[in-house]
């Protein structure tokens, strides 16, 4: 594409232009971020001039308005960041919900994005509740000024109940979290029907109910989801459902898994370097799960410096423990040993509680069938004597580590077992189950 020199610019937008000339122009213009910003500067310039031959009417009307809209967007946006940055600046969460309740800068359309995407990259969950509620609030306020229609009122509602569920989920407060779906499916049936909010709400009902063991019903929802942005031709989002699909299946079937990766493969744009990560990352565990480890470097020489160069602390933490995988595959049981001690390190020290559970229960099963029990009986020693695991783990999952480490010297635990003691584990890791797990011989 041919830009429009800045001069030529000046003279078709100060009305020297013949019509034919104003037409080709605007044509540019409205298809040209670069240009129409050019353009924006000298329409400035002209009306602080006054200048009298602005072209009113016409082509070059249609561009002018363009730019007005979208300056005043931008000002919108940019006065939204300060507004939150002054909530932010009160002193308590008490003052901050009362400033948003009742300041009117913050209840638009881009203060309220500028909520919801808070909202759904924040960690904590607790965090997250507390921008749920600013984000009901703002939605509240909108409604009774009359900046939003019932319908888009509980669409907005929806979108925030979708997130406060998946923030619940990753805590694994699972009752709070169902509570938080079902709220945001009751508000879709009462909003507008946009298709893109039922499929973000089965994608995230999909992640929690696969957290909790139920693979089918979890690979239902993600069909369902699947369905909805092929019919909206949203390839992209049919990408990374594939992806999410692949990574349910990885653990128990990676062959179906890694049929799915090779779908979403040629979906993923080329800038979205996040969701290409985790789709090769997905695809060496798949290759491993497989016994086809050579297959699996070839993708991890290709993908690691994407992994590298990730500015969030999870996936290379996730990277590390793949590599080790890899490597124990290949072989190199000792480098690949060390590793797992470093990416179980890394995990407690950022926090990850449910990870550092996981990785620790992987390398005790390791160990049990390299026979090493020493080794699996010092996993067990650190889950329970660690400060900052032993402060997180409750009662019931203190004495499951009791009783492994009392396995070690008794009998071997059969695979069906240790893959239920994983997935007790991944949903019991923050509170206790209503019937303890079992540690039986085989």
């Amino acid at each position: 594409m041919f830009h429009v020199e800045r001069e030529a610019l000046r003279r078709i937008l100060g009305g020297e232009a013949g019509p034919l000339e104003a037409e080709d122009a605007a044509e540019h213009l409205l298809a040209c971020d670069r240009c129409r910003a050019v353009a924006g500067t000298l329409l400035e310039e002209f009306r602080a001039a006054n200048h009298p031959g602005l072209p009113s009417g016409g082509p070059l009307q249609v561009v002018f308005d363009v730019v007005d809209r979208e300056r005043q967007w931008g000002v919108e946006s940019l006065t939204a960041l300060a507004e939150w940055a002054e909530v932010r600046r009160l002193p308590s969460r008490r003052s901050q919900r009362e400033r948003v309740r009742m300041a009117k800068a913050c209840h638009t359309t881009d203060f309220l994005k500028l909520l919801l995407g808070e909202l759904k990259e924040e960690a904590g969950w607790e965090e997250a509740e507390f921008l749920a509620s600013l984000a009901l609030l703002v939605i509240e306020a909108m409604h009774q000024r009359r900046k939003t229609t019932p319908h888009a009122s509980h669409d907005l509602q929806a979108e925030v109940w979708t997130a406060v569920a998946n923030a619940r989920r990753r805590a694994a407060e699972w009752r709070r979290a169902h509570q938080a779906l079902e709220n945001a499916e009751r508000h879709l049936k009462e909003g507008t029907g946009d298709l893109r909010l039922k499929a973000g709400l089965l994608s995230i009902t999909a992640s929690t109910l696969d957290d909790e063991g139920h693979v089918s019903q979890a690979l239902g929802a993600l069909e369902e989801c699947q369905a909805i942005y092929e019919s909206l031709s949203e390839w992209n989002l049919v990408a990374r459902t594939l992806v999410k699909v692949a990574n349910v299946l990885e653990p128990i079937k990676p062959d179906q898994g890694l049929k799915a990766l090779d779908r979403a493969l040629p979906l993923i744009p080329a800038e979205n370097s996040f969701l290409r990560l985790s789709a090769d990352f997905l695809r060496v565990e798949c290759l491993i799960g497989m016994g086809r480890p050579i297959e699996a470097l070839r993708v991890f020489n290709r993908s690691s410096p994407l992994l590298a160069s990730s500015p969030r602390i999870r996936p290379r933490i996730r990277g590390r423990f793949t590599t080790a995988r890899l490597l124990d595959s290949l072989g190199y049981k000792q480098p690949a040993e060390r590793l797992f001690d470093e990416v179980v390190d890394q995990d407690i020290e950022h926090g990850l509680v449910k990870d550092a559970l996981l990785d620790l229960l992987y390398l005790y099963e390791r160990h049990m069938k390299a026979g090493d029990l020493e080794k699996a009986a010092q996993v067990c020693r650190r889950a329970l004597s660690d400060p900052a695991l032993a402060a997180a783990a409750h009662e019931q999952l203190q004495a499951l580590w009791t009783l492994l480490l009392e396995a070690v010297a008794l009998h071997p635990i059969s695979q069906d077992l240790l893959s239920g003691l994983r997935q007790y584990v991944n949903v019991h890791w923050k509170h206790p189950a209503a019937t303890p797990p079992w540690v039986i011989a085989r």
